[in-house]
């Protein structure tokens, strides 16, 4: 980071895909020589790395995304839309699911090489699954419904007697408008590939959203008839509609939704003041709810599920 910061041709930014017990360490380096940083998810293993990090960034300047795709898929962007809005009026239920297969009989001979850095508490933090895919469906509820998550009573486990680290994980919310959520996140789900999706419940309708068919999104008014919404229709926002890169019927999915990160990221380092903190993609700030999260949650389970506050 030193010697490209002397360079005329230096790097303006760098991009971490290590483990999250490496971030800091890695991150810390570039952000004292003032590189911007694009980083996967979650933000690090403990708290108090996602403290140091946080606060590096909003002393140095810098820019942090922090590569919670999900949130740049285009009709995940229309359903955040539609709330903001109002269409659903005011949220009562928000539900996510995330069912992976993957550790679904593993056996510990094999689970090193298949688990790898996932089995190394320095690396993963203080839950595999929750690191894995908890902070994702975390965040995906907070961006999409704009509401927060004030309190959690959480059940994490490892379903099989082989694993050493939990792999299912059940957690109750209570939000910010006084709404009630959940979320279930597995990869002892016994077939299951991705399955991601999100429901939400208003006074006014709701929305379903799930990965396997991400270019529609389902809007149901109140004894209404379900609507169908397609990515890039003419109906749907303009954010939506920004955030699309192929024309409507064409497939959209996974890659786009990080290039839509990357390319929003980019853009804030060419054209937006460093004092501009409405940023469209996730930050370091998500980042250490994200991890806050891992930690009220864990914290919780070990005490026979009693709500925690965050």
């Amino acid at each position: 980071a030193k010697i490209e910061k002397k360079r005329s041709d230096g790097i303006e930014a760098v991009g971490i895909m290590t483990p999250a017990g490496d971030h800091c360490s890695i991150a810390t380096e570039f952000i004292k020589n003032d590189v911007h940083i694009i980083c996967d998810k979650p933000l690090s293993a403990n708290l108090k790395n996602a403290y140091k990090l946080r606060d590096l960034v909003i002393n140095h300047k810098i820019f942090f995304a922090l590569t919670h795709n999900y949130s740049a898929y285009p009709m995940l962007r229309e359903a955040r839309q539609l709330i903001k809005e109002g269409k659903i009026g005011d949220i009562r239920l928000a539900n996510v699911e995330y069912p992976q297969g993957y550790t679904a009989g593993l056996k510990n001979k094999n689970s090193e090489k298949i688990l790898k850095w996932r089995l190394d508490p320095k690396q993963v933090g203080p839950s595999m699954i929750l690191a894995e895919i908890g902070t994702h469906s975390h965040h995906l509820l907070r961006y999409v419904t704009g509401l927060e998550v004030e309190q959690v009573s959480a059940d994490i486990h490892s379903l099989s007697p082989e694993l050493s680290v939990d792999d299912n994980a059940f957690l109750m919310l209570r939000l910010s408008n006084q709404a009630r959520g959940m979320i279930w996140v597995s990869s002892a789900a016994t077939g299951g590939e991705n399955g991601l999706r999100i429901r939400v419940f208003g006074s006014k309708g709701s929305l379903d959203w799930y990965q396997d068919e991400p270019n529609s999104l389902k809007f149901t008014p109140i004894n209404r008839p379900i609507q169908i919404l397609t990515r890039g229709s003419s109906y749907v926002s303009n954010f939506s509609i920004k955030s699309s890169r192929l024309a409507a019927g064409h497939p959209e999915g996974f890659f786009e939704a990080f290039a839509n990160i990357y390319t929003e990221f980019a853009e804030a380092i060419y054209k937006y003041p460093k004092k501009n903190n409405n940023f469209k993609f996730p930050t370091v700030i998500d980042g250490v709810k994200g991890i806050k999260f891992i930690y009220a949650a864990k914290k919780s389970s070990n005490h026979n599920s009693r709500w925690i506050k965050l």
